[in-house]
């Protein structure tokens, strides 16, 4: 897919130095995004919050969760006072700039990671939030108040300003379009921690920030389309967490040419970029033979091509004329399973973690420690879901996959479980092992892409209780708690390399009165989506191709 050029893997939106301390060291960040990401951009943060505190004898806050979780209900928490956001001091900006940019030099390591400096911008709050990229070290951080201020600074520099959470109010951390230059944000964050900003249509929606939400129409993504920008479609994570690359919080694709700052800038300029929200699902979109990101002249024969190579089962490509679905390629029951007696690709994915609460039991984080085999087999990749710190990188044996894992807990949501996805070549009837922290699963690989599996580590918690708190099973009621509290393994249905395959060819002959573009989504029966930059036809006659 995307013959000559490589997709890399980043993350352009991680938020650093919050506070005057960056714990942990932003050293250690880069070293830990190193393990997973090809590129990082960190995004300093330059605002810092103030606290206007409450008048004396201010009640405290008592929050009635009507018909929530027991747990949750009548939560009383003492209100601090109000949080306004301002800039830091200038002394401790520049001083923390200038670390910051001291440790992306060092960490940029052609051919092997590549870090960029960044900060984010905000000026008044009234044009959007925007991250500046820097190609190299040695630029300022600018504080002026507008994003048309903003440009003239960055003009005729190696930078770029991206845009983001852009379907919120504007005027209100969201950007008028009116006043974007897409000579210098070629591209745009169309989903992160925040949501998705597509459209207004609620799909994902931008409901995670109940300061900045509910997303609204006016900035989003498909209205600067609509008003003529070529913008290029990325994600990325925004988010606190000092976890660069978070699953599920967005993640950008570049295809670039080589892995350096000169090869991913020449890409970022040609809008040669998508996002997906997590599983790094592989998108090659063409028309007429160019790129996605490119502006090609009016032809009145448009051939599009797309190719997917997912990390799960496919469920359908859509394709968009300006923002409208033209063709879709459903794939659910495109594909079957092979048969035994020839060997096939599969993807499999590994989830561990589940069990106890936070505050419920005792317990420090969780780690896993696994193998996993397949008879006869041959390991070819892996793919991180990461979305915790202090995972391992796998090693890859011949037919056996050697796995660590951190899982912490999490109150209701998946969001603390560690997992690993794994790609192998084997005969449908090998038999494949998981051994993962003391407990053992083996079973066909034919029958594993039947359905998923579990480990359930009953026994380790019932040891565990009986000694923390005397609990017996024979006091412990209907045993809920047993399963409930015990830790768990899922080892998700193998999908075979026909489910996670799939192209879509349409051949557009409408003519066209006004510039058109074209882009397209992908969403995988897991729910994983990617969004690809769109391809700009210009309308009247023409012939070539230019990437602007």
């Amino acid at each position: 897919m995307n013959e000559g050029y490589l997709v890399l893997w980043g993350d352009t939106h991680h938020n650093t130095y919050q506070h005057y301390v960056q714990d942990p060291p932003l050293d250690k960040v880069l070293a830990f995004a190193s393990t997973h990401l090809d590129f990082y951009t960190g995004a300093y943060y330059a605002q810092v919050f103030s606290i206007v505190p409450p008048k004396p004898g201010s009640p405290a806050i008592s929050s009635d969760l009507e018909g929530g979780h027991p747990s949750e209900q009548f939560a009383v928490r003492e209100w601090r006072g109000v949080q306004l956001e301002g800039l830091k001091e200038r002394a401790a900006m520049e001083r923390e700039w200038a670390e910051f940019q001291e440790i992306t030099a060092a960490w940029n390591r052609p051919g092997e990671f590549v870090a960029f400096p960044g900060y984010e911008w905000q000026g008044n709050g009234r044009c959007g939030d925007h991250n500046v990229v820097y190609k190299s070290e040695g630029n300022p951080i600018y504080t002026v108040d507008t994003i048309t201020e903003l440009y003239e600074r960055l003009r005729g520099l190696e930078a770029i300003a991206i845009p983001h959470h852009t379907g919120y109010l504007v005027g209100h951390r969201a950007p008028n379009w009116a006043d974007c230059d897409d000579t210098i944000s070629p591209f745009a964050e169309v989903y992160s921690i925040h949501g998705c900003s597509e459209t207004d249509e609620e799909w994902i929606g931008l409901r995670r920030n109940s300061h900045m939400g509910p997303g609204v129409g006016g900035g989003t993504y498909q209205e600067a389309l609509d008003m003529g920008l070529h913008l290029g479609a990325i994600c990325s994570t925004d988010n606190w967490t000092n976890m660069p690359g978070h699953w599920g919080q967005g993640l950008m694709a570049c295809l670039a040419k080589e892995l350096s700052r000169e090869g991913l800038w020449e890409a970022f300029l040609a809008r040669r970029v998508y996002g997906v929200t997590g599983d790094r699902i592989q998108l090659e979109f063409t028309c007429n033979g160019a790129m996605m990101g490119s502006v090609i002249e009016y032809a009145p024969r448009r051939q599009i091509h797309v190719a997917v190579r997912g990390s799960d089962a496919i469920d359908r490509i859509e394709l968009l004329r300006n923002g409208r679905v033209i063709a879709t390629h459903c794939h659910q029951g495109t594909w079957r399973v092979p048969p035994p007696g020839s060997r096939a690709r599969f993807k499999l994915r590994i989830e561990a973690g589940w069990g106890p609460r936070p505050g419920e039991i005792p317990v420090p984080d969780r780690h896993w420690v696994g193998e996993l085999s397949v008879a006869g087999g041959q390991m070819i990749s892996w793919e991180p879901c990461w979305v915790t710190r202090g995972q391992g990188v796998p090693r890859l044996e011949g037919d056996t996959a050697v796995f660590e894992m951190v899982s912490r807990q999490a109150y209701v949501t998946r969001e603390m479980q560690g997992a690993t996805l794994f790609e192998f070549e084997a005969d449908p009837a090998a038999e494949c092992v998981l051994r993962l922290n003391g407990l053992e699963m083996r079973d066909t690989v034919i029958n594993l892409a039947a359905r998923s599996r579990l480990l359930w580590y009953r026994h380790e918690c019932e040891e565990f209780l009986r000694a923390a708190a005397g609990l017996e099973p024979d006091v412990a009621g209907r045993g809920d708690v047993y399963y409930h509290v015990a830790y768990k393994a899922k080892l998700h249905r193998a999908i075979p390399e026909a489910g996670y395959t799939a192209a879509l060819e349409f051949v557009d002959d409408e003519p066209l009165t006004t510039e058109t573009n074209y882009r397209v989504r992908v969403e995988q029966r897991n729910g994983q989506r990617a969004w690809s930059s769109p391809i700009w036809v210009r309308a009247g006659r023409g012939r070539g191709v230019q990437s602007a």
